[in-house]
């Protein structure tokens, strides 16, 4: 069995955590269907992961995966795959299977206590942005001002799990970020650094478990990440990053932005990228202005209000899941 899911060059957590959980809560006899894939973690039901190619003459499974970040595949609704859970109401809703919502696959890690180690005095403050917001800023000299533990979501999940586990807090911009801590039962606290963060996807989680989503806005901490969001603002196929919109107003921007083609940004020509690579040494001069503002903003908002699911909640959530497995465990013919 093929484990789909987003292979990131540069490494991601949430992402990367497939590779280490389905083999802790599988036997290898399930890998060893050559006829059977399987949907996991990430916000991958969509076209370029379970395209015709992807899925001909093969079982699908789909176990906790979202919607939200590309057009749905093709083939759906094919009523030969196995819907056994999605990430949340969002993703069943945009799919046609209400039934179906459950929440995000990483809250099987609640069952893996051997991979996810607690250190037996929990006091540091995590800082975890999403990945694609680390290369031009200044968090980690931030992080390193303020007295709070940088997390860089590149890093291994084995790496990333063992610094959660001394954690007694995680601000976060990384979605996992904030369902691994929930899931271990740390508070946390979101935030939207970069206009990449899309609310669909953190609202179809959050509303999984009963929760708000209401981000703190945070100012850039450099003037090249000031330079490079305005220049994601102005290019068109980011869905929203803001809070207090409805679950319609949601689907409704999904609909727009992915229903024909998947929109995104032109690859920048060679002379582009040198001309960027200039501009962003230069824009080194006025970084200290930058630093401050973001400095002061993530600091208040680290003793702002914190978010923790009802463990009653989380626990149906997790034994709904670990019956979701069992139900693979059945279909794949593996005890």
């Amino acid at each position: 069995m093929q484990v789909i899911y987003y292979k990131s060059p540069s490494g991601n957590f949430g992402d990367d955590l497939n590779a280490v959980l389905w083999r802790q809560l599988l036997p290898p006899e399930a890998f060893a269907a050559d006829d059977a894939v399987l949907l996991g973690i990430g916000s991958i039901f969509r076209e370029d992961f379970l395209s015709q190619s992807a899925t001909a003459d093969k079982r699908v499974f789909v176990l906790g995966s979202g919607a939200g970040t590309g057009p749905l595949p093709a083939a759906w609704p094919d009523p030969g795959w196995n819907i056994l859970a999605v990430r949340g109401p969002l993703t069943a809703r945009v799919i046609g299977r209400p039934d179906s919502s459950v929440t995000d696959a990483a809250a099987l890690l609640a069952l893996t206590p051997e991979i996810t180690p607690a250190a037996p005095d929990r006091r540091d403050v995590l800082f975890m942005p999403h990945y694609n917001s680390v290369p031009a800023s200044r968090w980690p000299h931030i992080c390193a001002e303020l007295g709070f533990t940088f997390v860089d979501m590149r890093w291994s999940p084995e790496v990333v799990l063992r610094m959660l586990g001394s954690a007694r807090l995680v601000i976060t911009e990384a979605m996992h970020g904030a369902i691994v801590a929930d899931t271990l039962r740390i508070p946390w606290i979101p935030l939207v650094c970069s206009p990449e963060i899309a609310a669909f996807k953190w609202v179809d989680w959050a509303s999984s478990l009963d929760l708000p989503y209401e981000p703190v806005h945070i100012p850039p901490s450099s003037a090249w990440e000031a330079f490079r969001h305005r220049r994601l603002n102005a290019s068109k196929g980011f869905p929203s990053t803001g809070a207090g919109l409805s679950d319609a107003d949601l689907i409704d921007e999904f609909q727009r932005t992915f229903g024909e083609a998947e929109a995104g940004i032109p690859e920048p020509s060679r002379s582009r990228k040198a001309a960027g690579w200039m501009l962003s040494k230069a824009s080194t001069v006025f970084d200290r202005l930058f630093e401050n503002r973001a400095a002061e903003a993530l600091q208040a908002a680290a003793a702002g209000p914190q978010y923790l699911s009802g463990d009653r909640v989380l626990a149906n959530r997790v034994g709904r899941l670990e019956q979701a497995v069992t139900d693979l465990r059945r279909a794949l013919g593996v005890s």
